[in-house]
C-alpha cells in the first residue's frame, strides 16, 4: 500500500469516526429531549388529574347550592304568598276599624238621654223582647 492509500484509508476512517461520533451526538441530545419531554409530559397529567378532582369537588358543591337555591327560592314564594293574604287581611280589618272608630265618634256624640228600668223594659217588650 502507498502512502496515498494509506491517508486516504486514514481519512475515510476519520470521516467515519466523525460520522459516529456525531450520530452519537445526535443520538444522545434526542435520548436526552426525549426524556425532558417525557417528564413534562407527565408533569401536565398529574396536573390533569388534580384539576379533574377540584373540578368534581367543586361541582358537587355547585349541585348543593343549586339544590339550596331552588329550596330558598321556593320558601321565598311561599313566604310572598303569606305576606301577600295578611296584607289584604290587614286591609279589611284597616277598613273594620275605621269603620268602627266612626261608630265610637258618632256613639259619642249622641247625648245620653235619661231613661229608667222600667221605662226600657216597656220599650223592649214592643219590640218583642221583653226584660226577664
Amino acid at each position: 500500500m502507498t502512502l496515498r492509500m494509506k491517508l486516504i484509508a486514514a481519512a475515510v476512517g476519520g470521516l467515519l469516526v466523525l460520522v459516529l461520533v456525531l450520530v452519537f451526538v445526535s443520538w444522545m441530545y434526542s435520548e436526552a429531549k426525549v426524556r425532558r419531554l417525557e417528564r413534562v409530559v407527565d408533569s401536565a397529567k398529574q396536573q390533569a388529574r388534580a384539576s379533574e378532582e377540584s373540578a368534581a369537588v367543586t361541582e358537587i358543591a355547585a349541585g348543593e347550592y343549586r339544590k339550596k337555591i331552588e329550596y330558598l327560592e321556593t320558601e321565598l314564594a311561599t313566604i310572598g304568598t303569606i305576606a301577600r293574604r295578611q296584607d289584604e287581611e290587614l286591609g279589611k280589618i284597616g277598613g273594620d276599624v275605621g269603620a268602627a272608630r266612626r261608630d265610637v265618634e258618632r256613639a259619642r256624640s249622641i247625648r245620653a238621654i235619661g231613661a229608667t228600668a222600667g221605662e226600657l223594659c216597656a220599650k223592649l217588650a214592643e219590640l218583642g223582647h221583653p226584660c226577664r
